[in-house]
């Protein structure tokens, strides 16, 4: 039963896959078409089968059949993964048995890890698998490649990939724990990926060892913001530019970066994602809002209007490649990484990041882009940040001076008074999963 369950899902997949491939190229009217139709299906579904979204819809006085367009989208409450806790019973069908159903937990990046229930269906699994396959070929990967991931600390040790995948059009995944950094890489060196699929962090580790050996034709990076420091260390090391690709254990994967990298192209038949300000309102192009997703895959625990908890910026700008999925312009970290400033203004950590990019690129420094290996800043009071350094290959003490001068320079134009901490450390800790957070508030 379970090898014609997986033959029916593979090839199920393969004529998804297909069709996604053909939509790429459709009328940005005739996506938002197919978009509207599985929304509204999923909207019915829920307000009939799931407790909470019938409780939720009637207190606000609207049924399915009042959503006439996107826009009546707004008069549905956000939900919030607290939200999801408190309902957590009334979030699944009536009728349905969570005891036969595989479920994920999510990393708790956020600070409430939550548990999600994955939808059985021939239907939507295969559609999840193509959107999987989709977006690696899209992004150079060949189903005859060596796909290694180097991925969190759960796994104690090498889980390797399946040989007869690659029949199906799927590359073979050997996943790689997240070893110290001189063992994972004479790991990668035997191994021989041919692309490397991690945590930017990862990445940005590896610069400072000699990774000499290890020649992937394409790397790709989720789960962590993407900085231009990333992109520039991807580029010494192994010469090329990454690909970075969005997504989350609640709805899988929902946008990637192409070759001409001008931004994610989000995949409209899977999800619906908009970009919301502090009064829930839809912001503009090019400006940052609170990402707020539902996803059309996954019928036995919906998320609807969901607040994932991440920033991201959209843009009606047309990408180079000519694929019509809209983009997202950058991912922007999670939605509880600003910055409180003694007079209350509040500001994106990015600023920071900026200030203390200008600092490394300054003249005096520019020569080596491995003076500082990893950082982290930790705000633990209104008047004070700590930076939080670990020693590049090439370190240069100088530059602690520097960039503590910058910034507070910086902040002193703002009219604002902040004491900047800087500590020398061993390590930056990792979150159970691997990842790796730029920016931490304790005040927020």
């Amino acid at each position: 039963m379970n090898k014609l369950r997986k033959l029916i899902d593979t090839s199920l997949a393969l004529h998804y896959q297909l069709r996604l491939k053909r939509d790429q190229w459709r009328s940005p009217r005739q996506l938002k078409k197919i978009q509207f139709k599985k929304l509204k299906a999923l909207l019915k579904y829920a307000y009939c089968h799931v407790p909470h979204y019938h409780k939720l819809f009637s207190t606000a006085k609207i049924k399915p059949d009042d959503i006439k367009n996107f826009e009546y989208m707004r008069k549905i409450p956000m939900t919030s993964k607290k939200d999801i806790q408190e309902n957590f019973a009334d979030m699944i069908p009536r009728g349905v048995d969570t005891s036969t159903l595989s479920c994920e937990h999510t990393s708790g990046s956020t600070g409430i890890p939550l548990k999600v229930y994955r939808d059985p269906s021939f239907t939507r699994t295969s559609y999840h698998y193509a959107v999987n396959s989709y977006i690696l070929l899209e992004c150079g990967v060949r189903p005859s490649d060596n796909f290694v991931t180097v991925w969190g600390r759960s796994a104690k040790s090498i889980q390797w990939g399946k040989k007869y995948t690659r029949l199906w059009g799927s590359p073979s995944e050997t996943v790689v724990p997240l070893f110290p950094p001189l063992k994972l890489i004479n790991i990668l060196r035997l191994i021989k990926p041919d692309v490397l699929n991690t945590f930017p962090s990862v990445l940005i580790t590896l610069a400072d060892y000699d990774v000499s050996g290890i020649h992937p034709r394409v790397i790709l990076t989720q789960g962590e913001m993407v900085t231009e420091r990333c992109r520039e260390l991807c580029q010494k090391m192994f010469g090329l530019e990454l690909f970075e690709t969005y997504g989350s254990v609640e709805f899988g994967n929902l946008a990637f970066e192409c070759n001409e990298h001008c931004g994610l192209h989000m995949i409209t038949t899977s999800a619906l994602i908009e970009f919301v300000d502090e009064n829930g309102e839809w912001v503009s192009s090019g400006e940052q809002g609170e990402m707020v997703v539902t996803g059309f895959l996954n019928y036995v625990m919906p998320f609807i209007r969901y607040r994932i908890g991440d920033l991201g910026v959209p843009t009606d700008e047309k990408c180079a490649c000519g694929r019509s999925w809209p983009l997202i312009k950058s991912i922007q970290g999670r939605t509880n990484d600003y910055l409180v400033l003694p007079s209350g203004r509040k500001f994106s950590w990015l600023y920071l990041i900026r200030v203390i990019r200008a600092s490394l690129y300054d003249k005096i420094f520019r020569e080596s882009a491995f003076t500082i290996s990893q950082y982290q800043i930790v705000q633990d009071r209104k008047d004070r940040i700590i930076l939080k350094i670990m020693k590049g290959r090439e370190f240069n003490p100088e530059i602690l001076e520097w960039i503590r001068k910058s910034l507070e320079r910086e902040f002193e134009k703002l009219g604002e008074h902040l004491d900047v901490k800087i500590e020398i450390v061993d390590e930056i800790p990792m979150e159970r999963t691997g990842k790796r957070r730029l920016f931490i508030s304790k005040i927020t």
